[in-house]
């Protein structure tokens, strides 16, 4: 046990480091777990054991475990973090080990105890069961010694030789940094098709104690992008990287629907990590002020042996330095083909993956007051966010309105799950027996290379008269008392009880002035839309993209920053769909640039556009935004399509006034 001993009076150095991070970090929720790669290992294998403290405040500096029945092989290593997300930082000390089993059976470790705010806290206990190793296992026949002193050891000793947070003299820091953190993307897939899901992965991968910061997000250029919810603080993963055993964060994991085809990127991710290092150089006498000489750290090993420790070391007292790193992630070249042509179906928008679909109407007979409701409902997995509506061939004796559209997304599902309903509302205006015909639903199978259609069974909607009849829509209540007015022989005298005198006399005697009045206000108005038709068409502009930003606008005034910046990117992109007739999946940045183009729209418009819609891309991938940031998203966004209304209704005018 003395060698344990030394491990753990050698480690008081890193954890001083990282004790000062948690006294300045921000005060969070904190927990202290343990955990353990493996609930099962045999004879002749090696179990990981990790504590760890989540967000402490006045931590002590030391983790107390109580290993019964093991054997420390490895450990303590000691790995400190910050994860900032959505404006919350939140921190966090894990403590490894690695264990050899001594025996065969069921263990215990219970939960090891620290100092964390001035109380001693204890982590949860954790069962492993030890089974006997195979035939051919070779079972490590430890015998205690008890009389036998362990030799004292230097930090370097405790560590190994090529432990990579020691540097010894004359070692290349640069050559460790490369060697032993670094970033790395996973793509599922390279070669999809458009609208095909991509998943990214982006991986921090480290052997050396570090604070990391994501400073820059890819922009996911030319695709539509959905994040993976990922714990916060990140969980640490062990990943052997040729053969050396590093800690893997997830920083980032998206997925990416391509929006057009081609040779695309994935931009890198970069990330600024200060990674703390060990140098052994000569010996270093202790300032009076030194930490060591606190009687906190005496009192954990019992006083003056702790000096009497670093009096014999052989190596010397080490010093640490804290290296500023920048990485960054490798670019990922993704392949876009584009959707065949060949059997590509009339009702095909734009769907990618495989789906059902279900259409139904509330009723089947109504009379003409009333107005019924179809839903048509998309399920299945793919690029269902960027669903269409599917066309509806509806008869000319109904009224139909927008759809109201609803999403149910499954939270973090991988591959990109869950419906959009679209919900019709449908008048009939006469009377009769209407069959509407079938809704079609097409969508492309990229597992079969082929193109799927959907078909829901016709309706047959019987219609009655209501009570409001068609002339009366039309007439909106005119007064019946002016269409029974009459001309008769009867005498205009003042003692006649019929007319003379009476409120219908006086109205008919005002009705001309009225009319002329009538007349000159129409021409006034007139001559005012001619001269105003600029400021007309820009206050049409300005309802359009109100009425276009009105959930951004709810959101906006909720503090809802990732929701916010989602609805404006997809009212911005709707909007264009809608305004170019051109399906939301087939909807690319160039594809818009040249439709404005040949619209003769202008370039400080177009460069207003593209740069609104990559600011809201990169904001829904760095941390939360002030509401200051949000309102002025908000106001470009009006302006950005009140400029290309106003634009391209006033090239519609001029061209009608040719």
């Amino acid at each position: 046990m003395k060698v344990y001993t030394a491990i753990l009076k050698k480690s008081l150095f890193t954890l001083l480091i990282f004790c000062c991070a948690a006294l300045t970090a921000y005060a969070q929720e904190f927990r202290f777990t343990t955990h353990s790669s493996s609930n099962v290992i045999a004879m002749d294998e090696m179990v990981r054991v990790q504590f760890l403290l989540e967000n402490p405040v006045n931590f002590s500096g030391q983790v107390i475990p109580n290993f019964k029945g093991f054997t420390v092989v490895q450990g303590p290593e000691v790995m400190q973090s910050t994860s900032y997300v959505n404006g919350k930082v939140s921190n966090y000390l894990a403590f490894s080990y690695v264990l050899q089993p001594q025996a065969p059976g069921q263990y215990t470790i219970p939960g090891a105890t620290a100092r964390v705010d001035g109380r001693m806290v204890k982590s949860n206990p954790i069962n492993i069961e030890v089974v006997k190793g195979g035939p051919g296992a070779q079972i490590p026949q430890q015998q205690p010694q008890p009389q036998q002193q362990a030799p004292r050891r230097g930090y370097g000793d405790v560590y190994g030789e090529s432990h990579p947070g020691v540097i010894r003299k004359g070692e290349d820091v640069k050559d460790k940094l490369r060697k032993n953190i670094f970033v790395k993307v996973e793509v599922d897939k390279t070669t999809v098709f458009e609208g095909e899901q991509i998943t990214a992965t982006y991986k921090l991968y480290t052997r050396l104690p570090t604070n990391s910061n994501v400073t820059k997000v890819p922009a996911f250029k030319g695709f539509s992008a959905k994040d993976i919810e990922l714990p916060n603080p990140p969980r640490a993963q062990e990943e052997l990287v040729n053969g050396a055993p590093f800690n893997v964060f997830v920083i980032r994991k998206t997925l990416l629907f391509p929006l057009q085809s081609g040779e695309l990127e994935l931009d890198p991710a970069e990330v600024d990590n200060q990674v703390h290092f060990v140098k052994l150089g000569g010996r270093k006498k202790r300032a009076a002020n030194d930490p060591f000489n606190d009687p906190l750290f005496r009192d954990a090993f019992g006083g003056a042996a702790f000096d009497d420790f670093f009096s014999d070391d052989p190596f010397s007292t080490p010093e640490y330095e804290v290296v500023p790193y920048k990485i960054q992630s490798p670019v990922i070249k993704v392949t876009v083909k584009p959707l065949p042509t060949a059997g590509r179906p009339a009702s095909f928008n734009g769907a990618v993956g495989k789906f059902t679909m279900t259409a139904q109407m509330d009723k089947k007979e109504l009379s003409t007051d009333d107005a019924l409701t179809l839903k048509v409902n998309i399920a299945g997995q793919g690029n269902v966010n960027l669903l269409s509506a599917p066309p509806l061939n509806i008869p000319p004796a109904f009224e139909k309105y927008d759809p109201t559209v609803t999403d149910n997304i499954e939270r973090n599902s991988n591959p990109l799950s869950g419906s959009r309903q679209f919900q019709y509302a449908l008048m009939p205006q006469e009377k009769g027996d209407y069959d509407l015909p079938p809704v079609e639903f097409s969508y492309f199978d990229p597992a079969a290379q082929a193109y799927r259609t959907l078909t829901s069974s016709p309706f047959a909607i019987h219609v009655t008269q209501g009570k409001q009849t068609k002339r009366d829509r039309e007439d909106f209540g005119v007064n019946t008392e002016l269409a029974a007015i009459r001309v008769s022989g009867q005498s205009w005298s003042k003692n006649s009880p019929f007319f003379f005198g009476k409120p219908l006399f006086w109205i008919l005697l005002l009705l001309p002035l009225l009319g002329f009045a009538a007349i000159a206000w129409y021409r006034r108005r007139q001559d005012f839309r001619s001269s105003n038709a600029a400021l007309l068409r820009h206050k049409h502009a300005n309802r359009v993209a109100l009425k276009r930003l009105e959930l951004a606008a709810r959101y906006l005034k909720e503090g809802k920053d990732k929701a916010f910046y989602e609805e404006t990117s997809r009212a911005i992109w709707g909007y264009l769909s809608h305004k170019f007739k051109i399906p939301m999946a087939e909807l690319t940045k160039q594809l818009v640039q040249d439709k404005l183009a040949a619209e003769l729209v202008s370039g400080a418009t177009m460069h207003k556009l593209l740069e609104l819609t990559d600011r809201c891309e990169m904001a829904l991938y760095a941390p939360a935004s002030t509401s200051e940031h949000r309102q002025g998203a908000y106001q470009e966004a009006v302006e950005v399509i009140s400029a290309i209304e106003d634009e391209l209704k006033g090239r519609a005018g001029g061209a009608a006034g040719k």
